[in-house]
């Protein structure tokens, strides 16, 4: 279990760097952030979460909750114009929410732990959990798309994840 960092650590703000090679040591972290994920019952998680500023993210499948879909060097080829708005939450945001639109479908390529290039379209709660995963390989967070009333709403809580960091 590798600890989760929270808003208002630096590491979540930075871009993620490109993971040159797949080695012992990506290998050992992909098996941290699974054991991560599944303890705290996310439906995805990245590297810069868990410390480590690499292009790394996992998502739980949502045809198969047992199965987690590890993605290295993530690529979004296409993105559809067709978006909706839902509640989004996120492990380094502990009971937090925001109302965050997003596209509807994506097809995203990237390599598996085995280093071999896979492509995957993903539809519903599995292609805005590529997104939220994309953004923070990027520094970009849930609170990027807070409306001002949102934050003021959380503001007593976010307060308290900036001070714990």
């Amino acid at each position: 279990m590798r600890k989760i960092r929270v808003y208002g650590e630096d590491i979540l703000r930075r871009c993620a760097t490109e993971v040159k090679n797949i080695d012992g040591k990506t290998i050992r972290l992909i098996r941290g952030m699974k054991q991560t994920l599944k303890q705290s019952h996310g439906l995805g998680l990245s590297a810069p979460q868990v410390g480590i500023s690499e292009r790394i993210f996992i998502a739980l499948d949502d045809k198969n909750r047992d199965r987690i879909i590890t993605v290295i060097n993530p690529e979004i080829l296409t993105i559809s114009k067709d978006n909706e708005i839902d509640m989004e939450g996120c492990l380094s945001f502990p009971e937090i929410y925001f109302s965050i639109q997003r596209a509807k479908k994506v097809i995203l390529k990237g390599y598996n732990e085995k280093g071999k290039e896979i492509i995957i379209e993903a539809k519903g709660i599995l292609a805005r959990c590529f997104q939220h995963e994309m953004d923070h390989l990027d520094g970009k967070l849930i609170i990027d798309y807070a409306t001002d009333e949102e934050k003021k709403f959380w503001k007593e809580k976010l307060e308290k994840l900036s001070k714990s960091s």
